[in-house]
């Protein structure tokens, strides 16, 4: 090549360098730059007293849970963990990962999230989650208790959970729930975090009309199936059961405005082997009215499992102990944006057995 050509190739190539340069400072210059995501931490937790009769008299202090609730946010993407440092029956405290979500906000109309999560039945299991703080009694009521506490639904669930909502004009709103998960495990008190024990998976559907007037006001409807893969440890409580077809049907009706506290839900729950069959019938009513920082409360509950009690219930605390109806009535004080004080009596009269009466103080936070 010639000196004379070597010169023009050489400046050629320096302004094309140049004008790549000048064209990525561009972009780079107009370019936005990377959003960091907001990420909070919230300590939710409780410390109580409680005095309980069934023959003889007990009093505990109690230091129950602590929990770590943690969120991060980015644009439509949304992540959350919930930390749980709960107490056994052993006294000491055990880490439980209650949820792990990451959701994406498409619209509206159209919310997907994946990870554990608390399952869609009723209103009671995914608006009280657990910090005792937000919700207004000392403890859930009995039915939908979570699985390690003798439950009687499915309160956390592995899989996908879409949701969203349609506005109806002046009528109001529709609001659902798909989801579809692992479903249950072998035993009433197991969730299926890592390996789903049959390849059929549960099936949840949850609708809610919310009027425009009164505003506040909830009436919702579940379905919920599955087969459970009932192959439990116990060869009495299950003798020769291999599966367990699950239906649970649902109906609850809400209103939580004008200072006034209603929630009443009933659940009707199917279970079909070939050992038993039968349907359980569960329900409650909680009521409150909220003066100032002080909210008087009350609730109802009965749970009726049938006459023969199905094999995957026999392994449930609340199976084992039967039919019961439950009363209960307390004050919960608000002390601060961070701190509610609670004060409560209740007692539950099984059909068969001796009634459990108790007294219950309970300090719950949330920072």
């Amino acid at each position: 090549m010639r000196t004379r050509d070597l010169q023009r190739w050489w400046v050629s190539w320096g302004r094309a360098v140049a004008a790549i340069a000048a064209v990525s400072t561009a972009v780079v210059g107009l370019a936005r730059p990377a959003r960091a995501a907001d990420v909070n931490f919230n300590l939710y937790g409780d410390v109580d007293y409680v005095v309980a009769h069934q023959g003889v008299t007990t009093n505990s202090f109690q230091s129950p849970r602590f929990e770590i609730f943690s969120t991060a946010t980015e644009g439509r993407l949304s992540f959350l963990a919930e930390t749980m440092f709960e107490v056994g029956g052993d006294n000491a405290f055990a880490v439980d990962m209650e949820r792990v979500e990451v959701s994406y906000l498409f619209a509206d109309w159209f919310r997907l999230h994946l990870g554990r999560f608390h399952t869609a039945i009723g209103y009671y299991n995914d608006a009280y989650h657990h910090g005792r703080y937000f919700q207004t009694t000392v403890d859930r009521p009995e039915m939908v208790r979570f699985e390690d506490e003798g439950g009687l639904t499915p309160a956390h669930s592995v899989g996908v959970h879409a949701d969203g909502r349609f506005g109806l004009r002046r009528a109001g709103s529709l609001r659902y729930d798909v989801e579809i998960a692992n479903g249950r495990g072998n035993v009433p008190d197991e969730v299926t975090n890592l390996v789903d024990h049959n390849n059929a998976k549960a099936y949840n559907l949850r609708l809610r009309f919310e009027p425009s007037f009164p505003d506040g006001l909830i009436i919702g409807v579940n379905a919920y199936f599955d087969t459970i893969p009932a192959t439990g440890p116990d060869p009495i409580a299950m003798p020769a059961v291999t599966t367990v077809g699950e239906r649970i049907y649902g109906a609850h009706l809400v209103y939580l405005e004008n200072n006034i506290h209603l929630i009443s839900e009933f659940l009707r729950i199917e279970h079909r082997s070939d050992v038993a069959s039968g349907n359980t019938h569960a329900g409650f009513v909680e009521a409150g009215y909220t003066f100032g920082s002080l909210t008087p409360y009350a609730r109802y509950e009965k749970v009726s499992f049938p006459s023969v009690l199905d094999p995957f219930y026999a392994q449930n605390k609340l199976g084992l102990r039967g039919s019961f109806y439950s009363v209960l009535a307390g004050l919960r004080y608000l002390v601060s944006e961070n701190v509610a004080l609670k004060l409560e009596g209740g007692q539950i009269t099984p059909v068969t057995g001796s009634k459990t009466s108790s007294v219950s103080f309970q300090c719950a936070f949330a920072f």
